[in-house]
């Protein structure tokens, strides 16, 4: 299935295939999202939809087909481009990947260090103190990972996710494990973020969470996208 639209797209996903070491996941998809625009992935479990989002994040590398970023390549990119492509590009994962021998500091600075490297020290710090804030984090910074519960760590990724001041989320469901005042404080920031003519592309299974932001719905069948 192609959906290809006329105007320049941020992303395109050309006949993109996924193969692990036994398994078909993603079989030929083809789509396109437009700068400023809102896409989900909706579909059963295991249906290839977390991995798609995945690799058009650039996450993963096809095993077919290719995807492009402002009509590059990905996987063609050079190290500059790459750099660039990943300060832009933020991913909020499902398990939230927070650095577990890292404390929260460390895991919030180290986007920083690496696309910001003459950034003060100072400056890091006023960062780090602006995106707990916006998600409602105020517990100590030398913390680890594994002295938060799941719905802060889920804050935490979302607060990574946003230190660089991104223009495109990846968001692989990203209010589960929040509660209700946590999961109204992210729909909060999206909201600001869409409407700041930002891009976002999710993944989700709550029906609340997709008829609030709802954008372009693809649903993903078996690896494939379903009519």
């Amino acid at each position: 299935m192609t959906i290809f639209k006329e105007e320049k797209m941020l992303f395109e996903a050309q006949n993109v295939e996924f193969r692990s070491r036994t398994t078909q996941i993603i079989k030929g998809i083809s789509l396109s999202v437009e700068k400023g625009t809102v896409a989900g992935f909706t579909g059963r479990s295991g249906s290839g939809k977390s991995t798609l989002l995945k690799l058009i994040a650039g996450i993963y590398v096809p095993t077919g087909g290719k995807v492009l970023y402002d009509g590059t390549d990905i996987q063609s990119m050079t190290n500059a481009q790459n750099l660039d492509f990943r300060r832009k590009c933020s991913f909020v994962f499902q398990d939230s990947a927070l650095l577990a021998n890292q404390d929260i500091m460390q895991n919030l600075s180290l986007p920083l260090t690496t696309h910001f490297p003459k950034m003060r020290q100072s400056e890091r710090l006023e960062r780090i103190k602006e995106v707990c804030s916006l998600v409602n984090f105020d517990r100590p910074l030398n913390l680890r990972p594994v002295d938060l519960s799941m719905g802060e760590q889920k804050k935490i990724a979302f607060a990574r996710a946003l230190i660089n001041k991104p223009e495109c989320l990846f968001l692989d469901e990203c209010t589960e494990s929040l509660d209700r005042r946590g999961g109204s404080v992210i729909m909060g920031i999206l909201k600001e973020f869409i409407k700041n003519g930002n891009t976002v592309i999710y993944v989700s299974h709550s029906s609340s969470f997709i008829s609030e932001i709802g954008g372009n719905l693809f649903a993903v069948e078996e690896g494939r996208l379903s009519e």
